[in-house]
């Protein structure tokens, strides 16, 4: 691989979509029905304007995501990564469930396994994802919390800048393959996403391209040049 791991990957596709949201779906990820209306409907609050939205104390949606669900249909049980047509439910997916969407209603921090979507203005203005090969989802999430901290409106109700929010769409969730899950176990698993997060945004800070070799045992994906796609732009302005 040269594309640079996902961050990259994922601002590509961004740059050559044509439309006004951009909504990013894993491929394990199962968008549920009116997954289309349901996210227009959180980002664009019916046409309403940021005067109609404070007179009616409404926070507008700098961003979206669905609640977390896993697959536990008989489909997403059966077992592909094993030679088995048997399925098998792993004890305590639902706690998993439930502890995530505390963490995405209690912190407004959802993952991507949840389907973010966002105006592409608002995208485009925080620069995209961030240059690298993991994580990226979480540092997307990060600016835009900080933008919604910076959004204040104004205490005399005058309008102007709006308060925002990352939104969570309200009903049925996305669903994300258990795999993970009955491969190693829930425990196992929790465990490992918890010590990533640490290490990645704790006191030692490690870098992406460190986690990414310390989690797949690889060296991260190589990329066809050094700087990032924001750096290159830069670049030809500069020298233009």
């Amino acid at each position: 691989d040269t594309g640079g791991g996902r961050g990259p990957c994922l601002n590509f596709g961004a740059s050559v979509a044509t439309g006004r949201i951009l909504t990013f779906c894993h491929s394990d990820t199962t968008l549920p029905n009116e997954w289309d209306s349901r996210i227009i409907s959180t980002l664009e609050h019916k046409g309403m304007n940021n005067d109609e939205l404070s007179r009616l104390g409404i926070t507008r949606a700098n961003s979206c995501a669905f609640s977390f669900g896993i697959d536990t249909s008989h489909e997403g049980l059966s077992m592909p990564f094993e030679s088995t047509t048997k399925t098998y439910y792993p004890p305590g997916i639902r706690a998993v469930e439930t502890t995530a969407n505390l963490r995405t209603r209690l912190y407004s921090l959802p993952y991507g396994d949840q389907v973010i979507s966002l105006q592409a203005a608002v995208f485009h203005f925080l620069g995209g994802f961030p240059d690298q090969c993991l994580m990226e989802d979480y540092e997307l999430v990060a600016l835009l919390r900080r933008r919604a901290a910076l959004f204040v409106a104004p205490s005399d109700g005058s309008g102007g800048l709006q308060k925002e929010n990352v939104a969570i769409i309200p009903g049925t969730p996305a669903l994300c393959s258990p795999r993970r899950w009955q491969k190693f176990g829930v425990l196992y698993v929790t465990y490992m996403n918890s010590k990533f997060v640490n290490l990645y945004a704790g006191a030692r800070k490690m870098s992406p391209d460190d986690l990414f070799q310390l989690y797949y045992s690889r060296k991260p994906p190589e990329r066809d040049d050094a700087d990032s796609q924001w750096e290159i732009e830069l670049r030809t302005i500069l020298e233009g």
